[in-house]
């Protein structure tokens, strides 16, 4: 009986031991960024087929991005500026500079 109790005990633990147990790592949604240093005044910035927006200068304004290729087009007063395909990694910021 005594042997029966202690199996019990120590089965008991290992089974509740791993209840919570979860396998892998699980990671936050995948994010980069982009920021864009030199001149921005009066731009408009289009990724991929996304609507245009408008940035201000500095790695401190960070903009998120889908990880993986992407085709950066930057207009000033209509004209294109820079047209470029850029591949970022995840978690990673990367610079689009202006001229």
């Amino acid at each position: 009986m005594r042997y029966f109790l202690i199996s019990l005990v120590l089965l008991s633990s290992l089974y509740f031991s791993g209840c919570g147990y979860k396998e892998g790592v699980s990671a936050d949604d995948q994010r980069s960024f982009l920021y864009f240093s030199g001149d921005t005044s009066g731009v408009t910035v289009f990724v991929d087929d996304s609507k245009g927006f408008t940035v201000k200068s500095g790695r401190d304004n960070q903009y998120k991005i889908k990880p993986g290729k992407h085709t950066v087009r930057i207009y000033r007063d209509g004209n294109l500026i820079v047209n470029r395909e850029i591949y970022v990694g995840d978690n990673i910021a990367k610079e689009i500079g202006i001229e």
